[in-house]
């Protein structure tokens, strides 16, 4: 069972979510609206995932991506439900093979290493980097608050190809950090692969990844302002 604790309630302003032109954005108020960091991230990278569909064609593109995204979407779900102590095994996604196989691999490194659960699924902003995103969990990891992200993936990954998923936690750290005054200790990424293969990362130079993400949303800024 993982502790359940409200000390950041109340911190995070209840952000609405819609499409600008086709990119996801949240609205802080009426007059406000930040591009969410994943959008951001994922311009920034177009020249890259247009040269992989082109190199594996269209009609196999679209078939990884719809597969990659369901099984993202059911696992979260799967993982939102379990860090906060409900039955999994209810669930309509724990019914397919590969996510329950998936969540069992899991399991045990979430029950070592995890212990306090603060924030799941938080809808959050930062008004000085002029961004929003929804983070996936916030809890103390191995003793230490943290910024945690579940990512799924057919094959264990390089560590260098896992750069801009710490990039995207950075902006969780800034949010967090702006909204409760707390500076969060270590971002993790927790990865499940297709096999049942577990890879865990860390990292601590948490200013090298917003320095990054500040030059993210320079270049994206600057591109769209162009065109208005």
């Amino acid at each position: 069972m993982f502790t359940q604790c409200d000390t950041y309630k109340g911190k995070f302003k209840n952000l609405s979510q819609f499409l600008i032109e086709g990119v996801r954005h949240y609205g802080v108020d009426d007059q406000i609206a930040y591009p969410s960091v994943t959008s951001v991230i994922s311009w920034v990278n177009r020249e890259k995932w247009a040269a992989w569909r082109q190199k594996v064609g269209l009609e196999e593109a679209n078939r990884k991506n719809k597969k990659a995204t369901n099984r993202g979407t059911g696992f979260h779900s799967i993982m939102e439900e379990f860090m906060a102590n409900n039955d999994v095994t209810t669930m309509t996604q724990y019914t397919v093979p590969l996510l329950q196989l998936m969540f069992k691999a899991a399991k045990p490194y979430l029950e070592k290493h995890i212990s306090t659960v603060y924030q799941q699924e938080t809808r959050m902003c930062s008004s000085k980097l002029c961004l929003a995103g929804t983070v996936d969990l916030i809890a103390d990891y191995d003793g230490e608050l943290s910024i945690i992200d579940f990512k799924t993936s057919e094959k264990e990954k390089p560590e260098e190809w896992l750069e801009d998923y710490f990039v995207q936690l950075s902006a969780y750290w800034a949010m967090f950090s702006e909204a409760t005054g707390v500076a969060p200790k270590k971002l993790v990424v927790f990865l499940v692969a297709e096999n049942g293969d577990v890879q865990i990362v860390e990292r601590t130079n948490i200013m090298d990844y917003l320095k990054t993400l500040q030059d993210y949303v320079t270049q994206f800024v600057q591109h769209h302002n162009a065109l208005s």
